[in-house]
């Protein structure tokens, strides 16, 4: 009996030994950068502390360039059987790496976590980008909308309320005009810049704004040549070629860096940019919802926590960060330090959000805007579309092509390759 009970002890002790002597759960996370800001250490920063409050996982962080060079980057690692166990990325990927079998459901997990009251933490805005085919495949994180940033001083200097920002289409043309600068037929200030990027945050936010929509609700073929959408490009065309208060184009990245130079008194940007603005603005500057026509309507964006292995002991280590991430703490201390949105509800009400709120009191019309914002289009074939409606813009707004012409050759095109 002795005997046994030594060896029972022994084993004990050997199994502890091995569970205390355990390698850590090792763990990759790829996650990309859109804005400037030192996002990165940020980044850095929340990793190496969850490291240390879980010793029993180890995650690298792992930078992966913007959003497309992300996503091509976790396609090409598809098909070479080398997939990250998380990555960061753009909303509108949901359902490509979905069908793709690259991204793994979530619903197992979440129902572990709650179920429908961990869901509930989050935005409703925010988890309309991240099901596909009925299944949740991400994790709102690094989650934005664009935001009207303006130049008070600039308000200032030609009688308009710096403390009033445009609410509308018609009073951005108003202020728009006043705010553009000329010397001789050199512009020196803008009154209005709206940056085109990629995935053509700005023109959906035209059409929502304008009571339409750009793509049909089972994501099948775009709406492009419908009255409203095609009104909303209109909007965009007039203010290049009828008011002349904003140039044909401005590169995503040139946005920011035009708005602290003084060269545009108004830009539309990403919330993710407010912790540029706070390093570099040096004029008294603020922040205003995207102006509506029908309805408010910004769409959403950014990116979201999702995850690729397939094994279980990875998948339930890979949960522990996501859940942790996405927990109020660590969600008000990324917002804080990057102007990403605060994903959960309750971040707002931590002492970083409300410091924040106390010395940036503007920031709160980027949770203004949760409430009224929309899905970015998005489908397992839309992205040659959304390449054929990029050249579409640049083409109209430059006046390489009429734009009724333009948008139905385009709406065809498009159509036509997501069909294939």
């Amino acid at each position: 009996m002795r005997f046994g009970r030594m060896l029972i002890a022994a084993a004990l002790a050997t199994g502890l030994t091995a569970t205390a002597n355990a390698d850590p759960v090792a763990l990759s996370f790829w996650y990309p950068v859109d804005v400037g800001g030192g996002l990165t250490k940020v980044v850095d920063g929340l990793i190496a502390d969850f490291n240390k409050a879980h010793p029993d996982i180890k995650v690298t962080a792992v930078y992966t360039g913007n959003y497309d060079v992300t996503l091509q980057k976790i396609q090409a690692g598809k098909l070479a059987g080398a997939l990250p166990d998380i990555a960061v990325t753009e909303i509108s990927s949901v359902p490509v790496l979905a069908a793709l079998g690259a991204a793994q459901p979530l619903d197992k997990l979440i129902a572990g976590s709650g179920g429908a009251t961990f869901l509930d933490k989050f935005w409703p805005s925010m988890l309309l980008n991240c099901r596909y085919d009925g299944k949740v495949y991400g994790i709102p994180f690094q989650r934005s909308t664009p935001v009207l940033y303006y130049n008070r001083d600039a308000f200032s200097e030609v009688a308009l309320d710096p403390n009033r920002p445009p609410e509308t289409g018609d009073e951005m043309v108003a202020d728009a005009q006043k705010l553009t600068k000329r010397e001789g037929d050199r512009v020196t200030r803008w009154g209005v810049e709206l940056p085109l990027e990629a995935f053509n945050w700005f023109y959906y936010a035209l059409v929502y704004e304008n009571g339409g929509e750009s793509l049909s609700a089972d994501g099948t073929h775009v709406l492009w040549d419908q009255p409203k959408d095609v009104g909303a490009l209109q909007y965009w065309y007039d203010l290049v070629n009828k008011y002349k208060v904003t140039p044909a184009y401005t590169p995503w990245n040139d946005g920011p860096q035009e708005f602290v130079a003084g060269r545009a008194a108004i830009i539309w940007h990403s919330t993710g940019s407010q912790s540029f603005m706070r390093q570099h603005v040096q004029f008294h500057w603020g922040l205003g919802r995207l102006p509506k026509n029908v309805q408010f309507g910004p769409p959403s964006g950014g990116a979201n926590m999702m995850l690729y292995d397939t094994d279980p002991a990875k998948q339930k280590a890979a949960w522990t960060l996501m859940t942790w991430l996405s927990d109020a703490p660590q969600a008000a201390r990324w917002s804080a330090a990057t102007g990403y949105l605060a994903t959960s509800m309750a971040a707002w009400d931590e002492p970083e959000m409300q410091a924040l709120i106390k010395e940036h009191p503007e920031v709160l019309v980027t949770k203004e805007q949760l409430k009224d914002a929309k899905a970015e289009p998005a489908s397992p074939n839309y992205a040659p579309a959304r390449d054929i409606l990029n050249g579409l813009i640049k083409a109209v707004l430059a006046n390489k092509e009429p734009l009724e012409d333009g948008v139905k050759q385009a709406t065809a095109e498009a159509n036509g390759a997501m069909a294939k």
